[in-house]
């Protein structure tokens, strides 16, 4: 299957749909028990169309990109998009470019597609930007982005680098419009960005809204298929959920080749129940050396 992709008037591009990998390989330690189902589940994922592959050094304690690593052997590297982020407490210079040599050295890569901030320091962003713009210069990372930055935080590092920032991932689905809150969909369709919803499908809660059951009984889809369609609809708006169920995977794929009518976006917009402002997961309103 061919995925569509989004290009940015830079030049970037992604597809719409991506594979996330947080809690492959554990959470915040390493777990090996379910890597032969995790890797399979990779490899099934890209063998479905699937070329944008997201991880981080801090998913597992750093297992979940040795699991990518093994995942993409076999396949043709230049046609896949690997993401990874550099944890904040990991962003003052030297310490960064040790990270990218670990990130790298764990996904047995010569190159990173896209290498994201996880979330915006606490210590000063220039020397953060600065290790990002070496980096850039050797040709080892493609692009550079943002993980979880608001508008003025945004705006903050895109001043202390000469590259352009491509990228913000967010939490961001029909229940959870913290990245509406802050004005971030518009800022990054306004500003050439593309903004990434993670958690996209509130770890299975949103099917249990009725809107979702009318609007998939109107357009022959399941609610999950809902509720990606009204993300990816939206300019500039890509998604990347994890899933290690082929049969998850194949649903999750019935949102390509169609589109919510204008209508339906902005009555699941307004009328989606029990929004929240906030993030359960990751509040954009963290510390950092500036205010979000």
């Amino acid at each position: 299957m061919k995925i569509p992709s989004k290009t940015l008037k830079a030049g970037f591009s992604l597809p719409v749909y991506g594979l996330g990998t947080w809690e492959m390989g554990g959470r915040m330690e390493a777990d090996y028990s379910n890597d032969e189902v995790e890797i399979e589940a990779i490899k099934t994922a890209i063998d479905h169309g699937i070329t944008h592959i997201d991880t981080a050094e801090l998913y597992g304690a750093g297992h979940a990109e040795e699991l990518v690593g093994q995942a993409i052997k076999g396949y043709d590297r230049s046609k896949l998009i690997i993401a990874t982020k550099v944890s904040a407490e990991n962003q003052r210079h030297d310490d960064l470019l040790r990270s990218f040599e670990a990130s790298l050295k764990r996904l047995d890569t010569d190159y990173i597609d896209l290498y994201l901030l996880h979330r915006y320091p606490a210590n000063p962003i220039a020397e953060t930007m600065k290790a990002l713009d070496e980096l850039v210069e050797q040709g080892v990372v493609k692009n550079i982005g943002v993980c979880n930055f608001t508008p003025r935080r945004f705006d903050e590092a895109q001043k202390h680098t000469k590259n352009k920032l491509v990228y913000d991932q967010v939490h961001y689905s029909l229940d959870c419009r913290e990245a509406e809150k802050y004005g971030l969909v518009e800022y990054c369709q306004k500003s050439d960005v593309l903004l990434c919803a993670w958690g996209p499908l509130s770890k299975g809660a949103l099917e249990k809204a009725l809107i979702l059951d009318e609007m998939a009984k109107k357009y022959g889809k399941t609610p999950y298929q809902i509720a990606l369609n009204w993300l990816i609809t939206q300019p500039n708006v890509i998604t990347i959920p994890k899933t290690t169920h082929v049969e998850h995977l194949e649903e999750n794929l019935g949102v390509l080749g169609w589109n919510l009518s204008g209508g339906d976006m902005e009555k699941l917009t307004k009328d989606f129940p029990n929004q929240r402002q906030v993030s359960d997961r990751v509040p954009l309103d963290y510390p950092g050396n500036i205010e979000p």
